[in-house]
C-alpha cells in the first residue's frame, strides 16, 4: 500500500507514470580498480544516537539552568527569610555554567552531524 507513495529520483512519480523515452536505459557506475562494488555507506546507529541525543541534552543543561537559579533562590529565601550574597552569586554562577554548557553541547553536535 505504501510502495506507491515511495520518493523517486523524479519526486513523488511512480516508475509506471514515467515516460519510456525519459527512463535511463543504461547506468553508469564507478567501480574500484579491484573491480569489486563499492560498499554502501549504512547508516551508523551511533549518528543516529547523537542526532536525537544532542538537541534533548541541550534543551535539557538550559532547563537546568532556569530551574537550578529559581528553585535554588526561592529554597533560599523561603529557607532564611533574607538573602546572602554569596547564595545568589553561586545560584548565578550554577545557571550560567548550564546555560553555557546548552550552547556547547548544540553547537558541537552541530558541527559534528555536519561533518558526519
Amino acid at each position: 500500500m505504501f510502495h506507491k507513495n515511495v520518493l523517486t529520483p523524479f519526486g513523488s512519480i511512480s516508475p509506471q507514470q514515467i515516460p519510456a523515452s525519459s527512463q535511463p536505459s543504461n547506468r553508469i557506475a564507478l567501480v574500484p580498480s579491484g573491480g569489486e562494488a563499492p560498499p554502501q555507506k549504512k547508516p551508523s546507529p551511533l549518528l543516529d544516537l547523537i542526532a536525537i541525543a544532542a538537541p534533548r541534552c541541550s534543551s535539557f543543561f538550559a532547563e537546568a539552568a532556569v530551574l537550578v537559579l529559581v528553585l535554588a533562590l526561592l529554597d533560599r529565601f523561603m529557607l532564611k527569610g533574607r538573602m546572602e550574597l554569596n547564595w545568589v552569586i553561586s545560584a548565578f554562577a550554577i545557571s550560567l555554567v548550564l546555560l553555557a554548557a546548552s550552547i556547547v553541547t548544540d553547537f558541537s553536535s552541530r558541527r559534528w552531524l555536519k561533518r558526519h
